[in-house]
């Protein structure tokens, strides 16, 4: 869709649910409009994004994670974030309607707020970000830009879904054309994002930094950004005690910072040194063309919007006047010229045609002349074919060459591919169902990083699907999901002493046994591995266990101290230790050496000589 001509798009439906109905304005991203909800009636905003942005993966990841989140948070300063999905090739949000201006048109008109002004706004939009943070969602792109002054007098943060896509594309994007990343407000970052972070501090930064901005009145904002940026911000006396929660709000370190909670009890503790403020006038250049559109597309009940704070309200009266006695005249002319009807053409009786088929309505209209125009409209209760609406009624005539409308129910409607990244595979299975869709096939595909049977990716007809795009009912889809961590192949150890059998097993992600085992060998040194608990080539888990049973050399024994025993108690303790009495030297009753002596290191059944002389 080229941004370009999304003008061109007005009267369209998107998903059998919204008729685009106003063009509203369009950034290098995505373009804005006025819709209608055909569901419940509603009027709704829509930002549209262009097929660049829309196909950059991790944009449309964070988009669509955010929006849902953002889709549970319901607060009078949060704008409200109805539904998402996908028209052609682009990835669209649906957000409550807000008729009003972006603080940051406000200030470069010109505007300034005063102090009071400023704490009730930051008082309003601090609860806002209270209430997102609490939900664990973080903006990312808090500026003048996304802050809206209502005509009502509300004040609301939008595009809260946003700044984290947007920053995962610029950090996924070299070439940045068509991604509208250059569009974010740079100035009002907090200093720690430049190393990609973002969170609920730098939130407070960015909105400290909106609220400096809208009272500092210097002659740009980069400027009062740059003022509030430094190390320490000027001093500004009619802020009263405001000052030190700025001066919080906007330290450098992140660490230090305030959070959103203690912004926003600060400065309600601050208000109570000014007068309660006037509320913050739109001037009459930037509120017409809001309040024009407004009346032009908008069914506004009295009750629903009230408009007698704002210092526009004349205007509003004499364009509603305007506006009554323009469709007076409409009415009036519409009504005559169709009470002129053209000598000589016929008319036919206009008969109750919902619930026949298409082909039966066709052939009617042929007999009697009539064009047919056929809107094909998706139903799940009506079969394929059937006629479900028309226009004009039943009992009214139709001339000859006049067009008969009739609404067709094509088949099911379509349905949106839900979001199963991360779930697990019984539970991605279970809502893939519940929206119409059959699991084909369940696919493992090994990672070192997502838990075994997680859902890692969704295919439909080849293509990796994210979420949000319509299908036909019954569509299959395979469910690609981790196997877990790759199967190891169990190493041969014998032969190496402990350190490389051990460094072997951990280069792996292995384990080595607690307890090693010793084994007296022969052949084998000493410390060198005899034998390992798995079989070497075996595939196994990461993380087993393998023990090791490590050489304790040749089996030898000690000749032990035996002087001074006897004959038969040396014998003895010969025996205990595993060698055996030799020969006996001399006539003597006492031991009094040993051949060899004691301490040697024997064969066991080794002979020992005793000396046993006389005295």
């Amino acid at each position: 869709m080229p941004l370009d001509e999304s003008d061109e798009l007005t009267g369209r439906v998107l998903d059998d649910r919204y008729r685009l109905m106003t063009y509203q304005s369009h950034a290098q991203a995505s373009v804005n409009y006025l819709a209608h909800d055909l569901e419940t009636g509603d009027q709704v905003s829509i930002k549209i994004f262009g097929p660049s942005i829309s196909e950059d993966l991790e944009f449309a990841r964070y988009l669509v994670v955010d929006a849902t989140k953002a889709a549970l948070v319901s607060h009078p300063c949060i704008e409200q974030v109805h539904d998402w999905g996908r028209f052609r090739e682009s990835v669209y949000v649906v957000v409550e309607h807000c008729p009003g201006v972006t603080l940051g048109s406000f200030l470069a008109a010109g505007h300034r707020l005063n102090a009071a002004q400023v704490v009730k706004l930051g008082v309003e939009l601090a609860s806002g970000l209270e209430a997102l943070h609490g939900n664990e969602i973080c903006h990312g792109d808090i500026s003048p830009g996304n802050v809206t002054l209502g005509l009502n007098t509300s004040s609301k943060l939008s595009a809260v879904y946003l700044g984290n896509a947007l920053g995962a594309a610029e950090a996924g994007r070299l070439d940045l054309v068509g991604t509208g990343v250059d569009d974010r407000s740079q100035e009002f970052l907090a200093p720690e994002t430049s190393k990609g972070l973002s969170s609920p501090e730098s939130d407070v930064y960015s909105l400290a930094m909106t609220l400096w901005v809208a009272a500092e009145g210097t002659s740009t904002m980069t400027e009062a950004a740059d003022a509030a940026g430094q190390e320490k911000i000027s001093t500004r006396p009619d802020l009263g005690p405001a000052q030190d929660v700025f001066e919080s709000a906007l330290d450098p370190d992140p660490d230090m910072r305030c959070d959103a909670k203690f912004l926003m009890e600060g400065l309600i503790d601050a208000a109570a040194s000014f007068v309660k403020p006037a509320p913050i006038a739109i001037p009459e250049s930037l509120a017409s063309p809001l309040t024009t559109a407004n009346q032009g597309q908008q069914r506004v009940q009295a009750e629903a919007a009230d408009f007698k704070q704002v210092r526009w309200r004349p205007v509003w009266k004499v364009g509603a006047a305007a506006l009554g006695v323009l469709m007076l005249l409409s009415a009036a002319t519409a009504w005559a010229v169709s009470s002129v009807r053209p000598q000589g053409v016929s008319t036919h009786l206009v008969d109750q045609y919902t619930g026949r088929t298409i082909g039966e309505v066709r052939a009617i209209a042929d007999s009697v002349a009539w064009i047919l125009d056929e809107d094909q409209v998706r139903t799940d209760e009506v079969p394929n074919g059937i006629v479900i609406a028309q226009r004009p009624e039943a009992g009214s005539r139709l001339a000859e060459g006049a067009m008969l409308i009739v609404e067709v129910a094509s088949g099911p409607r379509l349905r949106m591919t839900p979001l199963v990244l991360g779930l697990s595979t019984e539970a991605a299975s279970a809502r893939l169902a519940s929206k119409g869709f059959e699991v084909d096939l369940v696919q493992p595909l090994y990672d070192e990083t997502i838990a075994a049977g997680e859902v890692i990716k969704l295919l439909i007809d080849g293509e990796t699907e994210l979420a949000g795009s319509l299908r036909e009912p019954g569509t299959r889809a395979v469910l690609v999901v981790s196997g877990g961590p790759v199967p190891r192949t169990v190493p041969q150890l014998v032969g190496l002493d402990q350190e490389s059998a051990e460094e072997a097993l951990n280069a792996l992600q292995l384990t080595t046994g607690r307890i090693l085992n010793y084994e007296v060998s022969d052949s084998v040194l000493q410390g060198i591995v005899v034998r390992q608990s798995l079989t070497p080539g075996l595939l196994v888990e990461r993380g087993s266990t393998v023990s090791l049973t490590l050489s304790a050399g040749p089996d030898r024994r000690e000749v032990p101290d035996m002087r001074g025993l006897t004959v038969v108690e040396a014998e003895q303790r010969l025996d205990e230790v595993g060698l055996k009495l030799g020969e006996i030297a001399g006539e003597g009753e006492l031991v009094q050496a040993t051949e060899p002596p004691a301490g040697t290191m024997l064969a066991p059944d080794s002979a020992v000589l005793l000396w046993v002389l006389s005295d």
